[in-house]
């Protein structure tokens, strides 16, 4: 029997959702999420950081689809080390890692994270920057963006930009700027639910409905903030398909230059984007995107989409 109280709005939900195995996904919001984290090489060389960490009794295992990301048990809390405070380490979740791999940031590009806050997206973009290129790195929130400031500053960010605006409005002074753009989406949470089990009591499907409109607005701006031949990649950490697959979708019928674009990542296990639901018939294309249930990797359940802009 699980511990784990569903609203009757969520487990109807979930007995509908295609492709969802419930008893395997209880188990998995039953369990403690993996501990994770990035290695900083800003700061230091991956090698000594490591070696400084395994001194110390933490045994690591690296994740094999993120760069600079590794699994970290024994040792005592990582979040209380000397390494997290002075930003040689960041605490991320392995999968959360996921949507910036499939952005691939490269030096010398300028790249904007639309929901950055508290920026461990952001930190990670910024690493693989190099310092070299710009991040702009937006929050709507006031006190978020304290918290993504700060956690900039830990991890020796120098190119970065911050801005306080709300994402939908960003296309009136940034049309066509970007190489590349993240929306890791404000969503109902239910790929993480194993941190937070209120999350599965106050779920209804009427929050879905709001954030599913947000979630649009963002991902048009996010694109028509784009050049010709950029990339956006689309995340949330839920498995709704209205916040996920239907999102894209609509952009597609919305903006004629947007393709989707496979996604490729060394031993993420997940499955295909859901092209049917309640009647309606998808772009065969969203079957590109990435579905990540959470007892797929014994991990955080996520949703990845990448999308290129046709022209340039």
């Amino acid at each position: 029997m699980s511990k784990i109280m569903l609203s009757d709005d969520l487990r109807n939900y979930l007995n509908r959702l295609p492709d969802v195995e419930l008893d395997l996904l209880l188990e998995a919001y039953e369990r403690p999420l993996p501990e994770a984290f990035r290695v900083n090489t800003l700061k230091a060389s991956e090698e000594k950081i490591l070696e400084r960490l395994k001194s110390r009794g933490y045994s690591i295992e690296p994740i094999p689809w993120a760069r600079h990301g590794y699994v970290v048990s024994g040792g005592g809390d990582l979040g209380k080390s000397l390494e997290h405070m002075l930003g040689l380490v960041y605490i991320q979740g392995p999968v959360s890692m996921a949507p910036v791999e499939a952005l691939d940031p490269r030096p010398g590009e300028v790249i904007l994270d639309l929901c950055a806050a508290p920026g461990s997206k952001s930190t990670q973009i910024a690493q693989l920057l190099r310092g070299e290129g710009v991040l702009v790195a937006n929050d709507i929130s006031f006190d978020r963006v304290k918290a993504l400031s700060s956690n900039l500053q830990r991890f020796g960010v120098l190119n970065c930009v911050i801005t306080l605006v709300d994402g939908r409005k960003y296309p009136r002074f940034a049309k066509g700027f970007f190489d590349k753009v993240l929306v890791d989406a404000p969503c109902s949470s239910l790929g993480i639910i194993s941190k937070n089990w209120g999350i599965a009591r106050a779920w209804s499907i009427g929050i879905v409905e709001r954030l599913s409109e947000l979630q649009r607005r963002l991902i048009l701006a996010a694109f028509d903030c784009l050049k010709p031949g950029g990339i956006l990649v689309y995340s949330t950490c839920t498995l709704t398909v209205e916040e996920n697959e239907l999102v894209v979708n609509w952009l597609l019928e919305n903006r004629e230059g947007a393709r989707v674009s496979e996604i490729r990542l060394k031993g993420l296990r997940h499955r295909p984007g859901i092209t049917e639901y309640n009647g309606v018939r998808l772009r065969d294309e969203i079957s590109k995107t990435m579905r990540i249930m959470p007892y797929d990797n014994w991990a955080e359940g996520f949703y990845i989409a990448k999308i290129v802009k046709e022209g340039g």
